[in-house]
């Protein structure tokens, strides 16, 4: 049954990382969205909307911009949601905890989407290839084999990462002494006004109309 339930959550957590480049944009990979989104499916929403709403102000400026690949922010959300959600609902410490750990994992996924483009690049020679030759067929080929490379790949991720990343988070959380669980605690009210800075900061040189610096 827990195999079974991971399987069906990383199935939705790799149709929202698809958001994020390779099909939509509907904005559903945001944190702001996809950790509500969990939280609700788990029965503990008010998780992932702090969860969600942490993230997003925090990394707010993580956006792939052309051939930029920022840290993966879909898969804090997602992760830490649901491991908080799912081995410790409504605990707060243990969703800051989810929180730091599931940052290492963004960066891996990171290295993962850039070798996805890499083989993408490969995919798209293949089609001007094909439409030299008069195979104008390999156009919706190559798009569809890139699309479901790209959910392959996030789902697998997030199975792995889900059902794994669980077990350790677990064992990380439990041999945590009491000072450390009480800083995690004092995290969940702080870091929003850490987030809060950081939106200050990024959007700082913005130059709002009919007022002058």
């Amino acid at each position: 049954m827990i195999i079974e339930s991971t399987v069906i959550f990383a199935i939705i957590a790799a149709l929202c990382s698809a958001d994020v480049t390779a099909f939509g944009q509907f904005m559903i990979c945001r944190p702001i969205f996809c950790a509500p989104l969990f939280g609700y499916l788990m029965g503990d929403i008010n998780t992932g909307l702090w969860i969600g709403m942490i993230v997003e102000m925090v990394w707010i400026n993580a956006i792939p911009l052309g051939t930029a690949v920022p840290i993966d922010i879909a898969s804090i959300s997602i992760n830490a949601t649901f491991w908080a959600c799912k081995y410790y609902p409504s605990i707060h410490e243990a969703a800051i905890c989810a929180l730091l750990f599931s940052i290492p994992f963004a960066y891996f996924y990171k290295e993962i989407d850039i070798n996805g483009r890499n083989l993408n690049i490969g995919i798209m020679r293949w089609v001007e290839k094909g439409i030299r030759e008069g195979k104008e067929h390999r156009i919706n080929t190559g798009i569809f084999v890139s699309l479901f490379l790209f959910i392959l790949r996030a789902f697998v991720f997030y199975l792995i990462v889900m059902f794994l990343g669980g077990v350790i988070f677990q064992l990380i959380y439990l041999q945590m002494p009491a000072f450390v669980i009480a800083g995690l605690k004092k995290a969940w009210y702080l870091l929003p006004i850490l987030g809060f800075g950081s939106v200050i900061y990024n959007f700082k040189n913005i130059r709002i109309p009919f007022i002058k610096r």
